[in-house]
Formats: structure tokens, sequence, C-alpha cells
């Protein structure tokens, strides 16, 4: 949490004693100013003011983050007093020492001054005291008596109008209350106190106010909301450099958003941080943080050994309920690793108990589900029951954060599935996924959404096994649509209009165009990128509901004489239910290891023949590329091919690192009308799309620089066709968005790049720098048609769930119906070729799906897909 404590401003009185008074108790006001005063003082000889120094000095380094320093002055400072006989001065030095030591974790040593100042402070200041008393039972885990001493400290000190004492007792309460689950009462107690710090001149502490009350809407699950909070401190004047532990605070947040590898970087910037200001008391928060999002990457080892430090640490601190967390995880950590005994069991248990009785109660039912699935796998069912019902009631509690009725949902699903009741399974499967939809519907920001959404694949993953084990097709595709690339079926209301992320995309455009002329260092554009990423998950607003779960006989009714394969894994098998006619069929597909081999040998070969190869090699590369493609056939098409014809289009959707796969290289898709796509729900909602768009609208002929054939290109294709044409200079990333808005067909030659590891960085090139996916954020409708003749850019990154996010998948979720891009590199010679016949065919009427395999089929090419809807025209 930031920092607790702050003082006031005054007018200083013009003699000496009353003006060092004043700036002691002004120091945090103006802790620079202050330290220049301390110095000036210290040059003197006078006892008194000597030793007022030291206190203004002390009081100046804590709100600099300098906590060393603050005590090695409080020190020299109380003994100076003590010489001196100065008793009440040593006091209020004593008190201040109490609050350094409290900062610097040694809570002993708070307690020790705390109690040893408060006979000789001055009545004015033992409101003070108190109040500190509270502080102290909070760093304790004793927040019922936090609350209570706080409560009678704020009495105290609105007697004597004591406000920057008032807001720091607010502040304290707010955090009691928030560690207490009291969340609507900690939401009050740290906006009062905010209100009074911002009255009274207090920009940083009313900051770290703000930062807190992020806090408070993290733990209620709101994760938007949190990070916004976390980024308006900021911005209003709290300084992570002397509050390294907010640092800490965002990054948890980052990591429950799934962005774990992010938060676990600047969680090691923040304690060095910690350590080089002399904040080792809050080492022990890192810690745990740090092993946190370990365990969320399955570091397994480094979870535990980050978990057992924070547990010494917070023993050590005399902190029982953070001591209870660390040692939580470190459980969590160890279960997961194989530890399944009954001793691991047990401490397992008492763990989670002690995390509840704490107010943890999301990190107690974590660790009860995976002790419980732990001791099912070793066939403890008695004690895996025991488990289980200890969370099932959190999906009653109407009170509780969305992940918690979730994980109460997940408790439910697991006791239905040892009971064999499969209706209940369902039952409860479908009420964690509506708990766990309710957290999304506030998330405009597509990365959160995606990265949120891992309950849901649990809980998807548990009734898909279900439903295989009935072996009805119909139930399979069912719960496969219902978790599958959640976050595509929800859209943003509207365009997100936020100018600090535009303006950061401008500047990492700019960045990036002058890296490239001049060679320039990269840690810039790395730096931008990270300010646009950060920025993008600030957005406001709500999406729109979720589509409906669709029928058998709605799908059947769109696909017409196509034919539908869904592909899902369960347990690292592959199935598939094909819609022919109006029949669904399940069909066992083989291991998904040895698919994803072939895939990635397929594209990898592909791409190598792409890039060029010496002439002897050739034979062995088409030779290689072949074999794959007939190996993935016979896995994936054959077991269906007699169902599903050889002539009949086909929709696609695939699972994993399949949604990767250039489908027009299998034997049996050459030629063939292929739709890839994310989901059924997404494929329907694209031929929505499709029959909504103007057939009358724009055509937009687009070419970026650098790229030999690309205005050649969209100037013979808008010969043909007619529409807009933007080359040169006036391809810039403002025009171009402009003009596709809303546009029946958008085509962009131009260099492109895709980007695993961050996939709405993916680009294409124009004349300003490159247009991200982030970009296509602001269109208020996408483009009817998209083709993107640009390498490798139909490619997504695939996450937990067929979480999908790049360039196509951005532009489906704004509205574009069709996006023709090649998932693998293709020479530029040869795409001018298809997309010439692929336009062609388009203005005749045909359909994309049947344009794209016909032009690859007769140029010899397979690197293309059609996403989304590939049908009418």
């Amino acid at each position: 949490m930031a920092g607790l404590l702050s003082a006031g401003a005054a007018v200083a009185p013009l003699d000496r004693i009353g003006a060092a008074l004043w700036w002691r108790d002004n120091a945090s006001s103006a802790p620079e100013a202050a330290m220049r005063k301390a110095a000036e003082l210290l040059a003197g000889t006078d006892g008194e003011l000597r030793v007022l120094a030291r206190h203004i000095a002390a009081l100046a380094a804590v709100e600099q983050g300098r906590v060393r320093q603050a005590h090695r002055h409080a020190r020299l400072g109380l003994a100076a007093a003590r010489r001196a006989q100065r008793w009440q001065l040593a006091a209020q030095l004593q008190l201040t020492l109490a609050w350094i030591e409290l900062e610097r974790g040694d809570v002993d040593a708070s307690w020790a001054n705390l109690v040893a100042a408060e006979p000789r402070l001055p009545a004015a200041e033992q409101g003070r005291a108190a109040c500190l008393r509270g502080l102290l039972h909070c760093q304790g885990d004793q927040h019922r008596e936090a609350r209570a001493e706080l409560t009678r400290a704020l009495h105290s000190l609105r007697a004597d109008d004591d406000r920057r004492w008032v807001a720091n007792a607010l502040m304290g309460r707010g955090l009691a209350n928030m560690y207490s689950n009291r969340l609507v009462a900690a939401e009050n107690d740290l906006s009062a106190a905010e209100r009074v710090f911002a009255a009274g001149g207090q920009s940083a502490r009313a900051a770290g106010c703000r930062h807190n009350r992020g806090c408070v809407a993290f733990r209620a699950g709101d994760l938007p909301r949190a990070l916004r909070l976390f980024e308006e401190a900021v911005a209003a004047g709290l300084d992570v450099r002397s509050s390294p532990e907010a640092l800490v605070d965002r990054a948890e947040a980052l990591a429950a958003a799934g962005l774990a590898a992010d938060a676990r970087a600047v969680m090691e910037q923040a304690a060095e941080r910690l350590a080089a200001c002399g904040r080792a008391g809050r080492l022990a928060d890192t810690r745990l943080a740090l092993a946190g999002c370990a365990l969320r990457v399955d570091d397994l080892p480094a979870a535990v050994q980050a978990a057992n430090s924070a547990r010494r640490l917070f023993r050590a601190q005399r902190r029982p309920a953070w001591a209870a967390v660390a040692t939580a995880v470190a459980w969590q950590a160890k279960l997961r690793a194989g530890q399944c005994s009954r001793y691991a069991l047990s401490a397992a248990r008492r763990a989670a108990s002690a995390c509840a009785e704490s107010g943890w109660i999301g990190l107690a039912a974590e660790l009860r589900l995976t002790a419980g699935r732990s001791a099912a796998r070793a066939g403890m069912r008695t004690a895996a029951r025991k488990l289980f019902a200890m969370c099932a009631p959190l999906r009653e509690a109407a009170s509780a954060p969305p992940q918690h009725r979730a994980l109460g949902w997940l408790a439910e699903a697991l006791l239905a599935e040892q009971d064999d009741d499969l209706e209940r399974l369902f039952e409860a499967c479908q009420g964690g996924l509506r708990a766990v939809d309710s957290q999304l519907c506030d998330m405009v920001a597509f990365e959160l959404r995606a990265h949120t959404a891992g309950l849901a694949t649990e809980l998807g993953d548990l009734a898909v096994g279900a439903a295989l084990r009935t072996g009805d097709p119909e139930l399979v595709l069912s719960w496969t649509e219902r978790s599958r690339a959640s976050a595509l079926h929800r859209r943003a209301l509207r365009p997100p209009v936020d100018s600090k992320l535009n303006s950061a995309l401008v500047r990492l455009r700019s960045a990036v165009r002058e890296t490239r002329s001049t060679r320039g260092p990269l840690r810039v554009v790395a730096g931008l990128e990270e300010q646009v990423r950060q920025r993008a998950m600030l957005v406001e607003g709500r999406t729109s509901g979720l589509p409906a779960p669709c029928g058998l006989g709605e799908v059947s009714g769109e696909l017409g004489e196509s034919a539908l394969l869904s592909l899902c894994s369960h347990r690292g098998r592959l199935f598939a239910v094909s819609i022919v006619d109006g029949k669904a069929r399940l069909h066992v597909l083989g291991p998904e290891s040895s698919a994803h081999a072939q895939a990635a040998r397929l594209r990898h070969l592909l791409s190598r023949q792409a890039a060029g190869t010496a002439p002897r090699a050739a034979p062995m590369f088409e030779h290689g590329a072949r074999q794959a493609a007939e190996e993935l056939q016979a896995q994936l098409l054959d077991p269906v091919l007699p169902v599903l014809g050889r002539e009949r289009p086909l929709v696609v959707i695939p699972t994993g690192r399949l949604h990767v796969l250039p489908w027009a290289a299998l034997p049996a898709c050459r030629g063939r009308s292929i739709t890839v796509v994310p989901s059924v729900r997404c494929w329907l909602r694209a031929a929505l799309d499709a029959r909504a768009a103007d057939p009358a609208g724009t055509a937009v002929w687009i070419a970026g620089p650098g790229l030999d054939h690309a205005e050649r290109e969209v100037r013979a294709l808008r010969g043909a066709a007619g529409g807009r044409l933007l080359t040169g200079a006036d391809a810039t990333t403002e025009q171009v968005l402009s003009t596709v808005d809303g546009a029946a067909v958008a085509h962009i030659a131009a260099h492109g790049r895709f980007r695993d590891d961050q996939p709405l960085l993916s680009c294409l090139d124009l004349a300003d720098g490159p247009l991200y996916a982030y970009d296509l954020d602001r269109l208020h409708r996408g483009p009817a048609t998209v083709v993107l003749s640009a390498c490798d850019v139909g490619r997504s990154a695939v996450g937990r769930g067929d979480q999908l996010s790049g360039l196509a998948t951005t532009l489906l979720g704004r509205g574009t119906a069709t996006v023709i891009a090649s998932v693998v590199p293709v020479p530029d010679e040869r795409t001018v070729d298809v997309m010439t016949s692929l336009h062609r065919s388009l203005s005749g009427g045909v359909a994309p799906a049947e344009a794209l395999a016909a032009a690859q089929a007769e140029h010899g090419e397979s690197g293309f897909v059609c996403l989304g809807y590939g049908g009418d025209r």
C-alpha cells in the first residue's frame, strides 16, 4: 500500500524556534526545502534547534523514501534531546521513530518507541499516538483492533482539528477495512482521506489514497478500475521511486489479468528499489507477489522458494495473516508439483483455513480445490469431497467477487463429477461461466478479456470431458463453444476514445520510423511499446452482451450445402465434431502433440520455400512439405472425409496451434472452399456482419512503402474495380483508418509483421510508420471484407481456451465479416497474381472462400486463409 502518514501546510512564524517547529510540522509538504532547512539549522550551535533539525530531516527523508537516512536522523536527534533533557522533544522524536520503524518493518521496535513516547507526549499529540497504535495493529494483521483504535483516534483528532492526522487515520482504517473484506467501508474511508489530503495541499498523499482505492478495486475483482486508479495515482503525484510497494500492487493486478511475465519484471524492479532505500521490511510483500507470479507461469520451484522466503520474513515481522498467505502459496506450488502425501494435504488444509480466517477467501478456495484434485487423483475420495464441499458455498455468495463465485461453481462441478451426476455438473459449469462473464462485461481492453478467461477454460474443459464421455456430438460442440475464444464474443459498444493512447501510438510510430532510418537504439521503441500496452488496458466503457448459444438447427441452416468441422482437445487428445446435412458426428483424431508437430514442420518448410532455397535443396523441401501435409491430413481429415465428401465447402474451427495452419496445403483442401473461424458463434456473427454491409460501399486500395509490387498491385486492382486509392505519402495511419471505416472492401499491400510475444503490436507498414492492431480498435465498423496482401499477418497468438489475438482477429472484433490473409510468408511476386485472380472472382460475385481457393489453386499457392465468414456475395 502507498505510504500512511503526512504533515500539513501553513505560514512559517518569524522566531527561530517557531520557524523550526513550523518546518517540522510541514516537512512532508516540501521535503526538499525541509532538508535544506535542516542542513542550515545543523550548521548552528543551538542545541534545541539542532534537535529540531534532526526531526525535520527525518520527516523529510521518509517522505523521499530514504528510510535508512530517516532512521539515522531520528536516532541522532533522540540522543541529542535526551542529553539536553528536552523530554517533550524526545517523546515527539520517538513517536516519529516509531513510525520509521514501522516503515522499516520492525514492528517490535516500533511498539517499543511508541510505548516509551506516550507518557511525555503533549495532550494534543495523544490522538496521533492512538493513530499509530492502530496502524501497528493493522500491520500485525489485527484488523478488528486496528479499526477500533483508529476510530477512537479519529474522535480525538477531529476534536483537536488535526486534519492531517485525521487523513492519516482515515487511510489506515480504510486499509484495515480492506483487509477485513469490508470493501465499501474501505472505499469510503480512503475517498474521505483523499479529499482531506487534497484540501490540505498534500497532493502526493492524496495520490497515495487514490492508489489504495485501486487496491480495494483489485480485491473486489474489478481489474480495469484497479489499473485505472493505479495509473491516475501516478499521474496525480505518487512517486513510485519513494513508494516502490505501489509497483508491487500494480504488478499483482497485471498478474491476475494473466500478464505474469510483465508483472514479474515490475516486482523484481520494486524489490531492488525497496532494498536500495532501506525498506527491507516491505520485501516480504514483494517476495510473496513474486511467488504468485511464478505460480501463474508454472515455475513451481521458484514459487516455493519465494513463498518460503516471504513466510520467514512475515513471521519475523509478526504478521501471521500474511505468513499464512505465503504458506498457502507454497503448498499450492508443492501440490501442483506432485506432492500428495497425507501430511501435505493436511498442511494445505490448515493453510487454507488460516487464509480464510484472515479474509483471503479466494486464495483459500484455490488451495482447497488444488488439494482436493490431488486427493482425488491419489484415490482419497473422502478427503477430496471434504475439500470441495468447503468451497462450494461460495457459489451462493451474492456479495462475493465473480472469481470467488466461479471457484464455488467449479467446486460444485467437481463434486458432481465424483457423483457421476452429469446434469448437475453441466449446471455448475454453466453457473461458473456466467460468473466469469459478469467480470468480463466491463473489460473493454481486449488483452484483459483474453487473459482473464483462464477459469472459464478450466470450467469448459471439465464440461467438455464430461460431454465426451457421453459420446453426444451436439453436447460436445455446445460445451466447446461455451468456453472457446470467449474474448472475441464480446465487442466494445463504441470505439474507445483515449487521447493518451492515441498520442502514445503516434510517438511509437515516429520512434520506429526513426530507428529504421538511423538504426538507433531499440530500447526507446521498447519503452514506448510498453506505454502503449499499459495505456490500452485503461480504456473505459462496456462491451456488448454475449451472443446466445447456437443450436444444431441454426448452424445447419447457415451451413446449407457446406460442412463444418469443429476441433477440440482434451487431456492431450484431439477430437472433432462434424456437421453435414444437419447431422452431427463425433470423431477421435489421435494425439494433439503429433498434429502440432506436423503443423509446425509444414509451416517451417513452406516458410523456407518462400524465402528461396538452393536449386539442389528445393526438391527436398517440396517433398518434406508434401509429406507433412499428407500426415496432417491422415490425422485430421481422413477420419472425417467419408462424411465430408470431397467437394463440399468446409468451415473449420481449429484448436491450439492448428489455428495458424495453412489449410490449403492439405491435399483434400486444395481448390476447396475453406473458411477458418475462431468459433461457431464468431462465424454466425460474421455472417450477420456480411449481410448488414452496404453492397454499394466503397472499395479502398492501399499500398505501403518499401514493397516492390505493392503500388503496381493496388493500381491495377483499382483500375479494374474502382474505388479510393491511397499510396505513397497519402497512405498514413490516420488517412487509412478514416477511409476504410465502414468500407465494403479494403485491400492493403504492405510489409507486415506478426508479433507472437505482443500480438496486438502486430502491424502493417504505412507511410508514417506501423499501423498496429491497437489502432484498429478506433474503427467504428471494420470494412466488410479485408484483404491483407502482407506476409504472416493472418496469424494469431493462441492462449488458453483458444483465446486469439492479432491483426486479423482484431478486425473480426470490430465488425469485419471476412479477412483474407497469409499465415506463412508468401513471395511478393507470386502474391500479385493471387490477388488479381482473387479480386476478379470477388467482383464477379463469387464467395470469398471459394474465390480464394480458386486463386491459390490457379497459382500454386497455399499460404492464405479466409477468416471469419467465407460465404454469400
